[in-house]
C-alpha cells in the first residue's frame, strides 16, 4: 500500500532558479569593440548548412568596410599554395564561400559582404558530418583564459582521417600553413589580426571573490596553432 506524503505550504522554503549555462558576466549593454572589425568568414556545408568562423581585425584612422576589403580578404585566404593544399581536404560539397565584415567601433553597423564565388573543396572523398571541426588556436603575448581564442574550422572530407579517427598529418600541417596565412592578409588591408573582446561587467567567483569589470579591448595574435590532430565538433552545425 502506497502511503502519501503531506507538506505545509507555510513550511517551504523558496529558492532562486539560477541558470547555470548564462554567463555572468556579459554585459548586454556594451557591445562594441573601438577600432574593431569583425571579420566572418562563411563555410557552406552539405545539407544548406553554414558554419561561421568569426575573426577580428584592429583598424587605424579612415578604415571602413567595403565589398572591395572583404572581397580582397576571401581572396587572399583562397589563393595561392596553402589554401591548395587545404581544399584538397575540403569535400567538394563544400566551400568558403563568403568573407563578411561588421564594424564593431558603433552599434548596430550593416554587415557588408564580399562580391565572391564559392572557393570549393576538391576532395573527391565524401564530406565529413557538418559538425565535425579542426580547432585552430589564437595565442597573445599574454597568458589566462581571456588572452587565447580559437576558430572551429569545417568543411573535411573523409581523405582528412587518420588512423584511429584523428587528424590526418597531412590535413593538420594543411590547416596550420593556411593559418599562417591569416595575418599577412589582413595586413594587407591595413589590419591587425587580433582578439577582439567585449566588455565584461564584475561578478562574485566561485571561490569566494570577485571577477572585475572589463573594458572592450583588442588583443594582437601572435601565433595562431594547430595544437593537436583531435577531432572538435561544432553541435549547431549539425542540426536539421
Amino acid at each position: 500500500m502506497s502511503r502519501s506524503r503531506f507538506i505545509r505550504l507555510d513550511a517551504a522554503q523558496q529558492f532562486t532558479a539560477i541558470n547555470v549555462l548564462s554567463d555572468p558576466g556579459y554585459d548586454p549593454n556594451n557591445r562594441t569593440i573601438p577600432s574593431c572589425v569583425q571579420v566572418q568568414l562563411s563555410f557552406a556545408l552539405d545539407g544548406g548548412k553554414f558554419g561561421n568562423v568569426i575573426l577580428h581585425g584592429r583598424y587605424g584612422s579612415g578604415f571602413t568596410p567595403s565589398t572591395a576589403i572583404a572581397t580582397a580578404i576571401w581572396s587572399g585566404l583562397t589563393t595561392g599554395t596553402a589554401w591548395t593544399a587545404l581544399a584538397a581536404f575540403f569535400a567538394t560539397t563544400t566551400n568558403l564561400g563568403n568573407v563578411i565584415l561588421r564594424d564593431l567601433n558603433a552599434l548596430n553597423q550593416p554587415l557588408v559582404p564580399g562580391a565572391t564565388t564559392s572557393a570549393l573543396g576538391t576532395s573527391a572523398s565524401p564530406a565529413l558530418p557538418n559538425e565535425v571541426a579542426a580547432a585552430i588556436t589564437f595565442r597573445t603575448a599574454q597568458t589566462g583564459r581571456g588572452f587565447r581564442g580559437r576558430a572551429f574550422i569545417p568543411g573535411w572530407a573523409t581523405n582528412a582521417l587518420g588512423a584511429g579517427n584523428i587528424i590526418s598529418a597531412g590535413a593538420v600541417t594543411a590547416l596550420q600553413n593556411w593559418a599562417n596565412t591569416i595575418p599577412t592578409v589582413f595586413t594587407g588591408q591595413g589590419l591587425t589580426f587580433v582578439l577582439g573582446r567585449h566588455a565584461r561587467v564584475s561578478y562574485p567567483s566561485a571561490s569566494g571573490g570577485t571577477h572585475p569589470a572589463r573594458p572592450a579591448d583588442t588583443i594582437p595574435i601572435t601565433a595562431q596553432t594547430v595544437r593537436d590532430n583531435h577531432w572538435d565538433t561544432q553541435r549547431r552545425r549539425g542540426l536539421k
